[in-house]
């Protein structure tokens, strides 16, 4: 019970950074103050919550790990924007979506996690329903030539998004017992570090940019340390299909209520399969 709980809040949280991203998302505001902002929230606030009582303490394989991801972070950023300029947004963030079948097929081949009929077919339903969540359709360009480098620099974000979801899931195996927040500002402080060159020049961040990279730190450190301790209690075939889908559904929810944005019907079609893998994917992993 309390995996699923740290499970709700991060699908709440995790929510959080997507609003908060999208509300940031203004012509005044420069995408990478935006994400310096981010970054400085999330690794200040976790060396004052206490990470640095025990951030020397790191193993080697902890310092890797969080190195490593935190030079993920930036390059899945990097990638999505050159996959949006190939081939659209609505593919990227198809592609990007379906990558935590990586994550999710490694729990079950490298961790030796099984699953019944029912949680089998849950996750097949998880991730056929995925692509109906965009908000566009679906299109390849026309060029053949254009088509292949989209769909390169697709799978190039797939894989890249995937295995640094997959690094959490790896940790919460191999070192169960490594401080969290740490672990976490290790990552996030790497991440900062690899961003601000990309500030050289820049006027001074507004108001908004202040305020919702804020917000998305907040979020953004929330998010993930809650998601730390839910694959500490959940295995990955559970909790990663799960965390996919609530974030879409209740992002989706929230832009039709508050936004008033209009959905396709496939959308509402995503919406319903979404709330029927999650419920197979749990009931049959109880």
């Amino acid at each position: 019970m309390q995996g699923f709980l740290f499970l709700l809040l991060t699908i709440l949280f995790s929510s959080g950074v997507a609003l908060s991203m999208k509300a940031g998302n203004k012509p005044t505001v420069n995408l990478w103050q935006f994400l310096a902002v981010n970054y400085v929230v999330c690794t200040a606030g976790l060396i004052a919550w206490g990470a640095w009582k025990t951030l020397g303490d790191n193993s080697l394989f902890i310092w890797f790990l969080g190195i490593f991801t935190g030079v993920m972070y930036v390059l899945c950023l990097w990638l999505f924007n050159k996959a949006i300029r190939a081939e659209g947004l609505a593919l990227s963030t198809t592609m990007m979506r379906l990558s935590s079948a990586i994550p999710t097929l490694g729990s079950l081949i490298f961790f030796s996690e099984t699953t019944g009929f029912f949680q089998a077919l849950g996750i097949a339903l998880a991730f056929l329903c995925l692509p109906l969540a965009s908000r566009e359709p679906i299109r390849f360009r026309r060029s053949q030539r254009n088509t292949a480098h989209g769909i390169l620099w697709g799978l190039l974000l797939f894989g890249a998004y995937g295995i640094t979801d997959f690094v959490f899931k790896i940790q919460a195996e191999l070192a169960p017992r490594a401080d969290s927040k740490a672990f976490l500002a290790t990552i996030f402080g790497t991440a900062l570090i690899l961003t601000l060159p990309r500030l050289k020049g820049l006027k001074r961040p507004g108001r908004d940019c202040l305020i919702w990279g804020t917000a998305l730190g907040t979020t953004n450190v929330l998010a993930t340390y809650f998601w730390v301790l839910a694959l500490s209690h959940l295995p990955g075939a559970i909790a990663y299909p799960t965390l996919g889908l609530g974030v879409i559904a209740v992002t989706t929810l929230i832009s039709l209520v508050f936004w008033k944005e209009t959905l396709r019907p496939a959308n509402y079609l995503f919406l319903a399969m979404a709330c029927v893998a999650i419920f197979l994917i749990n009931a049959g992993g109880a």
